[in-house]
């Protein structure tokens, strides 16, 4: 049964006044929100973005001061912090479009699609989850009311299957049940009296001008815009420094970090008994997610965008210089970075180690032509070896179009990722009022010959010495990633450095494979890969380091590093797994805990 427009006014206006108080108030709210530790309208019988203010909320508690000490060799201040500062402020995160449409799958049980129109979430720090991005504008506003439209048309369709009820006369008893089942699945926590009272006046009034399954049908249409729904809370409970998360906010935050979806009913369990509260049963929690189907996906996402290779997605290359590189090869390069990544998880044991300096990967025979690799000749994907000219994730395809332009290779950029998202290291600002001058092509010159001339500018030395060596070293692949030895008649010098980052990895190498071998055990990658799922983890940048002692950033800073040093001890106990960054991350006590600093 469809749900009939001109019958459900009341709860459409309910509807649509939830989404307009999210664009105009909590849609500020991404970034991070000071307050008592309540939702705006929590508790009060109205829909959940009832606020309309800014989602701001000032609170006056206070919480016992803990105390952090730099790491060893610093200036041996000791830097007060409140005990809750370990997660920073509290945040409210909107759900980002992989976690919606995880989530309206699970919780609906429909078919993938419902996000497949969406518009595009904005990208920050190269993460697609971090909370100052994920703001929701009219147009996004939009995109949800009339997804939770359709969905919940197909609800009312099969009302009776999802909302049973043999008595008529019942109805009102059996669509509080609904609204007290679906709700806590749909908030990740259990509704309050209020709030089902509110959904079920609406029931009330919706079935009486209309059908029962109408009136679960609005039930739905009105959750599914509720910020409660779209948004991820950290209000905890409490004031001032010191907020502990609710059972159900833990639950939801392991949940979203291990699979980009909602709790499942195990997580639920934990929730009611609250044995979320210890580090050891939120541990428990992600060792018995992270082997789940959803999962290794997930994180696929996360190393994908650390190293900006989503961007391969939508890479273009001029097709009279690479005529070969069609829809079939494009897709094929996009799928071999989704497969080895996927059995670095799975085969690999999760390494970083391996993900840089493994000498396989999977191929098809598109593939495995354009790699000029025997093995696989048709549409079957098969593991293959390389020989010397690749080795791990830097040199596949995937990464190396990514970072180039449409018709060149484009050393700098390539340099810039590498000191940048491979070493973490930060760029020096240009120079003010600089120019700006294409590199021009040429027939007879080598790319590498074509760019030193922006390290020889002094204008342009201070970045260009840092990041253009780095990408020189990977020139002997091509902006599709095709190995070469020669352009234009001669000889690639694939030769690079690295440069004032650490004595571990600085120096010349000789190509990319030598700086991948090298880069691969370093301290550097597993502290840079560290930080990165510091960030994604929590969805907010990390401090970078801060000298200044009486800065008030500098107990943040050793805040955020303190945490990003107990997961990379973490990794770093386990044979460089990957996934110990998320044990690490919630193993601290501080996990449960968030404040307004």
């Amino acid at each position: 049964m469809k749900l009939r427009k001109s019958s459900a006014t009341q709860g459409h206006s309910l509807a649509l006044v939830g989404v307009a108080l999210l664009v105009g108030g909590l849609a500020a709210c991404t970034n991070s929100v000071q307050g008592s530790g309540r939702a705006p309208g929590a508790g009060n019988g109205n829909n959940a973005a009832n606020s309309g203010g800014s989602g701001s909320m000032l609170g006056n508690g206070t919480g016992s001061a803990g105390t952090i000490s730099p790491a060893s060799g610093g200036s041996g201040v000791v830097v007060s912090l409140p005990p809750a500062g370990a997660l920073g402020p509290i945040a409210i995160r909107r759900l980002n479009t992989v976690e919606y449409e995880n989530t309206v799958q699970k919780l609906l049980t429909v078919g993938a699609g419902t996000a497949a129109t969406f518009l595009p979430d904005d990208q920050s720090s190269g993460f697609q989850n971090m909370a100052s991005a994920l703001r929701v504008p009219q147009a996004v506003a939009e995109q949800y009311q009339r997804a939770a439209k359709s969905l919940a048309a197909g609800v009312a369709t099969n009302a009776r299957t999802v909302a049973p009820c043999a008595d008529p006369a019942g109805e009102a008893a059996c669509a509080e049940t609904y609204i007290r089942t679906f709700g806590q699945q749909a908030y990740r926590r259990p509704l309050s009296n209020d709030e089902v009272a509110t959904y079920a006046k609406l029931f009330a009034d919706e079935r009486a001008r209309t059908t029962y399954a109408d009136g679960i049908g609005i039930i739905v249409e009105t959750m599914l815009q509720s910020p409660y729904f779209l948004y991820k809370t950290e209000f905890g409970t409490g004031t001032g420094l010191d907020r502990k998360l609710t059972p159900y906010e833990l639950a939801a935050q392991i949940s979203y970090l291990v699979t980009g979806n909602m709790p499942d009913d195990q997580l639920f369990a934990a929730a009611a008994d609250d044995s979320l509260s210890t580090a050891a049963g939120r541990e428990a929690q992600i060792r018995r997610l992270l082997p789940t189907a959803t999962a290794t996906p997930w994180l696929r996402g996360f190393v994908l965008e650390w190293l900006g290779i989503t961007k391969s997605v939508v890479a273009t290359k001029d097709a009279a210089l690479f005529p070969t590189y069609d829809t079939g090869l494009h897709a094929s390069i996009v799928e071999e970075s989704r497969r080895f990544v996927d059995a670095i998880f799975n085969e690999g044991n999760g390494s970083v180690v391996s993900l840089f300096n493994a000498d396989w990967s999977y191929a098809d025979g598109t593939l495995a032509s354009h790699y000029g690799v025997t093995g696989p000749t048709g549409a079957a994907w098969q593991k293959v070896t390389f020989s010397g000219e690749r080795l791990g994730i830097l040199t596949q395809a995937a990464f190396l179009t990514a970072h180039s332009k449409t018709n060149d290779s484009f050393p700098i950029t390539r340099g810039k990722v590498l000191r940048t998202r491979v070493m973490c290291t930060a760029m020096p600002p240009p120079p003010p009022d600089i120019k700006i001058d294409p590199v021009p092509a040429s027939a007879t010159l080598t790319t590498r010959e074509r760019f030193a001339a922006h390290s020889a500018n002094p204008v342009c030395a201070a970045c260009h010495t840092l990041i253009d060596p780095l990408g020189f070293g990977f020139e002997n692949y091509d902006a599709v990633g095709t190995y070469r030895a020669m352009e234009n008649g001669k000889t690639i010098d694939s030769s690079g450095e690295v440069r004032g980052i650490d004595p571990e990895v600085d120096g010349p190498f000789a190509n990319g494979v030598e700086f991948a071998r090298r880069i691969a055990t370093s301290k550097v990658l597993k502290n840079c890969v560290s930080r990165e799922a510091f960030r994604w983890g929590i969805g907010r940048v990390s401090l970078d380091p801060v000298i200044d002692t009486s800065s008030p950033d500098y107990p943040k800073y050793l805040r955020d590093k303190s945490i990003i040093d107990a997961m990379e001890a973490k990794m770093e106990g386990s044979n460089a797994d990957m996934r110990e960054l998320l044990t690490g991350l919630v193993g601290t006590d501080s996990y449960s805990f968030r404040s307004d600093q």
